[in-house]
């Protein structure tokens, strides 16, 4: 109708409504064009924010893991002492044999941490990471991944102790201890369950395990590195659930 109208003016040479025609479909395309302009910001300002919402979770998840793991390793480290003093003279202080004997072998082992950056991830691989806003937040979120990809080495490191402790355990021992002292099938009882734990009949096995270990070679050294690891990563994980808190409550911040 718009056309039948211009070419109507054109043909009367009515030239200021010709104009008006023309100012009028400028207009209309201009506007049409900023609302289709603000839509695509107010759609990318939302997914902003809810990939913003699901990193903050990410890093407060970390935070938490850490603070978990954090008395473990501490727990551990104490035990790392203990150990080292049984292996170089034989004494357990007040431990009874079975008791260093559950904890030489269940510190053999170690619980790894990598962060929790599926959407981290999942932004930077799409290229939509600039959705996040705020230029100088997403630094803060890209040297928080950085820094704990920096340490990734002593989070996820693998003690040499596993293989040399383990095998002077006999598997019908080792069934026992994790039949009897972990009832729950995936493990996850926590440290009361083997503390508490009764001692299998066999004795003489017991102790016949605990002096095969004082006399494996290299033993003392494995325990002291990892024990130097350990203590690394302590001071790492206070360091680490400082920055994710901290970064945390400024992504919560960001998000009103």
């Amino acid at each position: 109708m718009l056309l039948r109208r211009v070419i109507e003016h054109v043909k009367h040479q009515n030239w200021t409504a010709v104009a008006l025609d023309f100012l009028i479909v400028v207009v209309g395309v201009f506007i049409g064009i900023q609302v289709a302009n603000w839509n695509d910001a107010r759609e990318a300002r939302t997914t902003g924010e809810f990939y913003l919402a699901r990193i903050g979770e990410d890093i407060a998840s970390d935070a938490d893991f850490l603070e978990r793991n954090l008395v473990n390793l501490e727990r551990e480290a104490e035990h790392a002492g203990l150990i080292s003093r049984y292996l170089k003279d034989g004494n357990a202080g007040a431990m009874s044999d079975w008791e260093m004997f559950q904890i030489i072998y269940y510190r053999a082992g170690w619980t790894p941490f990598s962060p929790n950056r599926v959407t981290y991830d999942e932004l930077i691989s799409s290229g939509q990471f600039a959705l996040l806003g705020d230029a100088a937040l997403r630094k803060d979120i890209g040297d928080y991944y950085a820094a704990l990809a920096d340490m990734s080495g002593f989070y996820e490191f693998q003690p040499p102790l596993r293989e040399l402790i383990r095998s002077k355990y006999s598997p019908e021992v080792q069934a026992y201890m994790w039949e009897s002292c972990f009832p729950d099938a995936h493990y996850r009882s926590d440290e009361r369950a083997w503390s508490r734990c009764a001692p299998p009949e066999d004795m003489d096995e017991v102790a016949d395990t605990l002096e095969a270990l004082r006399n494996t070679d290299d033993l003392l050294g494995a325990i002291q590195y990892v024990h130097s690891i350990r203590l690394v990563v302590i001071g790492a994980v206070h360091t680490d659930i400082a920055r994710a808190r901290a970064l945390s409550a400024k992504i919560k911040d960001a998000l009103g």
